[in-house]
């Protein structure tokens, strides 16, 4: 990332906005009972929780990690999580804009104090955690499309 670059502007915060939105978009397109199903799968998740869970990581990593401010994060509840489809469109919306803001919070080349039990090369700095942040959601956004197509479509 360039010097004078901001990081709202970077590719990597315009991808990570972009997945979100594609998220959200999939979820949008389920109703609450399909969004609430989890495929005939051991261990699957259904699409409410995958998108929470990606909600979740992201503001971690973001408000938390970066601008180093609590989210108050459970990510076990997470992967339990039911609900309304409309209501969950509407935190995540609200969870994106504050990411947006979020990265206009952030400098290119912030460094950011090690955490414990995360010594990982790329979590030192802002575009390293964005990058992570990224994969996570490219990551899930496969993971949301194929339980989508799973439950609708059936096993």
């Amino acid at each position: 990332m360039a010097q004078d670059e901001r990081v709202e502007d970077s590719m990597t915060g315009r991808y990570c906005l972009a997945k979100l939105d594609e998220m959200i978009d999939v979820v949008r397109g389920l109703d609450d009972e399909t969004a609430n199903a989890a495929p005939g799968l051991t261990g699957a998740n259904s699409a409410y929780q995958i998108l929470s869970h990606c909600l979740g990581m992201a503001r971690q990593w973001t408000a938390e990690h970066i601008l180093g401010e609590p989210t108050g994060r459970d990510r076990a509840a997470e992967f339990g999580a039911r609900g309304d489809v409309a209501e969950l469109v509407a935190r995540a919306r609200a969870t994106r804009d504050q990411l947006a803001v979020d990265l206009s919070r952030m400098e290119p080349g912030m460094q950011v104090p090690g955490r414990p039990g995360v010594d990982t090369f790329w979590s030192h700095d802002v575009e390293g955690i964005l990058l992570h942040v990224l994969e996570e959601l490219c990551q899930h956004l496969g993971h949301l499309e194929i339980t989508r197509d799973l439950v609708t479509r059936g096993s």
